[in-house]
């Protein structure tokens, strides 16, 4: 029996689309110096990874500021709350002198003089060891010294010794944030706006978190009260952050007039403010409006030369734009400022594979993981463009590395399964699918790919169960239906083999593999007249497969068509010596993205759409 090409490509199907797919639009926090002095002591620069974290951080950042004033103002309501017993002479003798202390310590953190604020704030501390306020301050400047496990601690003090305390909460829940602890920080939000549904920065902060978890709806009426935002309108005046947090949060709810409206805004009142730029550059990529985002980057990037942030997002931008003569450069101009940065220069290899250019993007990738070891997106893309190359073996070290480095994504799982089955390692194929199914019980496209490498090895009954757990998973799966047909139909169930292809065919009548088992198993009924359209339309489909054309050669021959026979068997022998003179099964005819047949001479079969 000859076996057709199996078109085994994972999702996502093309190169280019899995740079799309797996690496999202990414951004490093803009580091303006703030114009005011309170906010600009509080700012910590900070790397991370999206545009919502991005904002998210921008505004956390003012957070530290408000509760200091509300720590110096509360802190006696504070005591007499907190105090767990009455206060001696000695104690109670001690109280002006503590709120001097935390005065004074507030005064010099607010002049980001840290180290005195600190000392003072511990002296408030051991002047007053049951009020809550002067140990929410020192976790206020530990959190700034970024000893963040210690202004931990003292925040939790406080609230320990007052569970009220909202000075404390609002703190606590933006270093959870920072702590990349947002589950955390979402509960500590929530707390503060119990006790206090008008404090401004938890109302701001909790509305962004949402918003950062996709919980768009939950977000909207946070931040448009946080805005206030009356009748879809913001006051003028009102924080370009927080205006671009809320119009992504209406692009996200179907409200995209009300989110015009707010970028608009956001854009008349930016002037040539740099930081606004950035900012609404940032959101109007996050909803997608890469054109009107490179813009703003550009005018950023023409207001303040050289500055690597801007530089990064708008070769991002340019990218996601397919415009990539002027991504490579912003992203080169960005690389000669910080050549320490890792992140620029993978992303400088997408932009060299997507121009074909695959030395380049490899010796990009390499410098990348150079400077981090530890980056499986480099590890996997390096990985892909060998493949891309059809070097499937070396690029299996780097699927491995990528899948170690970073168990938790699941295309990682899969593609480094495909990478063996494509070397004929179909029981350390299935070995690697199944470790993935252990993290990923529910994903119909790794029980599929174990079926497929079951079947490869002709373990038809471990096959079945995954093709089966597979369609449960995915009813309407057509690859999974026509796997499922081709084991009906070598175990002689024609009736029910006929019945599953004809409805893979119905549900993806491009389906190569239910047209050639389909066909087949006609052929082999002797229902040649029926057999023959459904070969010819797979034979448009894959012409490079001996096995199609092999089967047109014996329906032609039974129904008297001697020279459509002759044809299709001279075609079948030029393909089929192709086949033999190839590596181990046709990859002198086999096509970019495609896999050859298993060596049992299994006919083809497609990877299933996720």
């Amino acid at each position: 029996m000859i076996g057709g090409i199996s078109k085994l490509t994972t999702t996502p199907q093309t190169h280019r689309d899995t740079v799309k797919k797996i690496f999202d639009f990414r951004f490093l926090i803009f580091d303006w110096p703030l114009a005011d002095d309170s906010r600009a002591a509080f700012k910590r620069k900070s790397k991370i990874e999206n545009l919502k974290s991005k904002i998210l951080l921008a505004s956390l950042a003012l957070c530290l500021v408000g509760p200091q004033g509300e720590l110096a103002a509360a802190s006696g309501a504070q005591r007499r709350r907190g105090r767990r017993a009455p206060a001696t002479p000695a104690q109670a003798g001690a109280a002006p002198q503590a709120d001097a202390r935390l005065r004074e310590a507030t005064a010099l953190a607010r002049a980001g003089r840290l180290e005195e604020a600190e000392a003072l704030a511990r002296g408030a501390v051991a002047a007053a060891p049951h009020d809550p306020a002067p140990r929410a301050l020192l976790g206020v400047v530990l959190d700034r010294r970024g000893r963040a496990a210690e202004a931990e601690a003292a925040y939790r003090e406080a609230l320990r010794l007052d569970p009220r305390s909202t000075a404390a909460l609002a703190n606590l829940g933006v270093l959870l944030v920072r702590a990349r602890r947002p589950e955390e920080a979402v509960e500590t939000f929530e707390a503060v706006l119990r006790l206090a549904p008008g404090h401004e920065q938890a109302t701001f902060n909790l509305g962004a978190l949402y918003a950062a978890r996709k919980e768009f709806r939950k977000a909207v009426p946070l931040l448009e009260r946080a805005a206030g935002v009356r009748a879809g309108a913001a006051p003028a005046g009102a924080d370009p952050a927080l205006l671009v947090t809320l119009a992504n949060a209406y692009t996200h709810t179907g409200r995209p007039a009300e989110a015009k409206r707010l970028f608009e805004q956001v854009e008349r009142s930016a002037g040539d403010d740099p930081r606004v730029l950035f900012t609404l550059g940032l959101g109007l990529a996050d909803a997608g409006d890469y054109e009107r985002a490179a813009r703003f980057f550009a005018r950023t990037d023409a207001l303040t030369p050289n500055n690597y942030e801007v530089l990064f997002n708008l070769g991002l931008a340019h990218f996601s734009l397919g415009r990539l003569d002027p991504a490579q450069d912003a992203l080169r101009r960005a690389a000669t400022l910080r050549p320490e940065e890792p992140e620029v220069f993978y992303r400088l290899g997408l932009v060299a594979s997507a121009r074909g250019e695959s030395a380049n993007a490899l010796g990009l990738w390499q410098r990348a993981v150079k400077l981090r070891p530890v980056y499986p997106e480099a590890h996997f893309m390096m990985a892909e463009e060998l493949v891309k190359n059809r070097r499937h073996e070396t690029a299996l070290a780097f699927y491995e590395r990528a899948v170690e480095q970073r168990p938790e994504e699941a295309v990682y799982h899969v593609r480094l399964g495909v990478a063996h089955f494509r070397l004929r390692g179909y029981a350390r194929a299935r070995e690697v699918f199944e470790g993935g199914l252990r993290r990923f019980p529910e994903s119909p496209v790794l029980h599929y790919l174990a079926g497929y490498a079951a079947r490869a090895e002709g373990l038809y009954d471990d096959a079945l169960r995954a093709f089966r757990r597979a369609l449960e998973l995915d009813p309407d799966n057509a690859a999974v239906l026509a796997n499922l047909g081709f084991i009906a139909g070598e175990r002689g169930q024609a009736e029910e083999a006929e019945r599953l292809l004809r409805r893979a065919l119905a549900l993806d009548p491009s389906n190569y593999p239910a047209h050639y088992d389909l066909g087949r198993l006609l052929v082999r009924l002797k229902r040649y007249d029926e057999a023959l359209p459904v070969l010819e339309r797979g034979a448009g489909m894959s012409r490079n497969d001996p096995g199609v054309h092999y089967q047109l050669f014996i329906a032609y021959s039974r129904l008297r068509r001697k020279a459509d026979a002759e044809r299709e068997l001279a075609t079948f022998k030029r393909l089929e010596e192709a086949r033999k003179q190839g590596d181990a099964g046709g990859a002198a005819v086999v096509k970019e993205g495609e896999l050859p047949p298993p060596e049992t001479g299994n006919p083809a079969v497609k990877q299933p759409r996720e």
